[in-house]
């Protein structure tokens, strides 16, 4: 409604009206049902022995289990003592298939009795159950249904297996297996990982149970720093979907080395000039050779076996100087 009131100095409009609110019911979204389409499993009852609980099908632990007692229909042991109508709780059927479950027409298992549930379960073809309060649907195939009473057999499906993702493969490429270093040492360590789908998001360098490090990008590679003398059990631990998996142990020593020195030389009578030098085993050692001192020619480079090592030159006109040293770590 609208009123216009006279006024000489401004007009103004005055409206008048009301505002009301209407409720509405909105639909809910209905979650999505889960559909058991794994594997079949059958059930056989066994026979029901007077005074004892009768054998169930445990379907889902705790809420639906399902069994027959005398020549009654079946009934949820989780709720129920025995057939009473409506039952089994929690549950509806239809016969038809699985596939059409989200059509089929449902009502409670007792309403096929019909006189005759023996003719109507065994002829009727396959049958779908809901279970209404975990809203799973199952296909269901009754093989045995005595009339009169006795145990039943039934086929039924089950829960969709889901394999696991597959897990990854790792390797230590460096270092190699029993591989020496002079302390302190500064040891690079790389591992190859791939995983067969996916990726791998993660590798962790472990000495024994102790961390030395991890990457979660490749190239996959660490350096343990500063390594004291010692034996080390390295492996690499890669992860890819959340699923692990270790590499094979490679095993280094960490020594501390002797000083470099040299034995006295002496020439042998086929002309040749010899020297041995103290090593540590395991070490990486090299002999050079100058004519001046000044420029020195790499002649030998060998890992020491043992606590001392020798070296043999053919001694030449000229003369020539020698020295030796250990070389670096890798």
């Amino acid at each position: 409604m609208i009123n216009r009131k006279a006024n000489p100095h401004a007009p103004w409009l005055v409206f008048a009206g009301i505002l009301a609110f209407v409720a509405v019911n909105l639909p809910t979204a209905r979650a999505t049902p889960t559909i058991w389409t794994g594997p079949t499993t059958n059930f056989v009852q066994q026979t029901v022995v007077f005074g004892q609980k009768p054998e169930a099908d445990v379907i889902v632990a705790g809420k639906v289990s399902l069994t027959r007692n005398g020549n009654k229909w079946l009934y949820n042991t989780n709720v129920e003592s025995s057939a009473v109508f409506g039952s089994p709780s929690d549950t509806e059927w239809a016969f038809g298939s699985l596939n059409d479950f989200a059509s089929l027409s449902y009502k409670s298992f007792d309403s096929f009795r019909n006189f005759d549930l023996s003719g109507v379960l065994l002829g009727g073809g396959p049958m779908v159950c809901h279970l209404i309060n975990e809203d799973i649907y199952l296909s269901v195939q009754f093989t045995a249904w005595p009339h009169g009473g006795g145990p039943f057999a039934y086929t039924r499906s089950t829960p969709n297996v889901v394999a696991p993702p597959p897990p990854p493969t790792v390797s230590i490429t460096t270092p190699t297996n029993n591989a020496v270093f002079a302390a302190p040492a500064n040891v690079a360590i790389s591992a190859n990982a791939s995983v067969s789908s996916g990726s791998v998001t993660n590798v962790q360098f472990f000495a024994g149970t102790t961390s030395l490090g991890s990457k979660q990008t490749g190239p996959f590679s660490i350096t343990a720093n500063s390594l004291a003398a010692g034996s080390y059990a390295l492996k690499a631990v890669a992860t890819a979907a959340g699923i692990s998996a270790t590499s094979a142990p490679v095993n280094i020593s960490v020594v501390a080395p002797v000083t470099t020195s040299l034995s006295a030389a002496s020439a042998t009578p086929d002309n040749q000039f010899v020297f041995s030098f103290s090593t540590t085993p395991g070490l990486l050692y090299e002999v050079d050779i100058s004519s001046n001192l000044f420029n020195w020619t790499p002649l030998s480079t060998n890992v020491a076996t043992g606590s001392s090592s020798s070296f043999t030159n053919p001694i030449s006109g000229d003369g020539n100087y020698y020295r030796v040293g250990r070389l670096p770590n890798p």
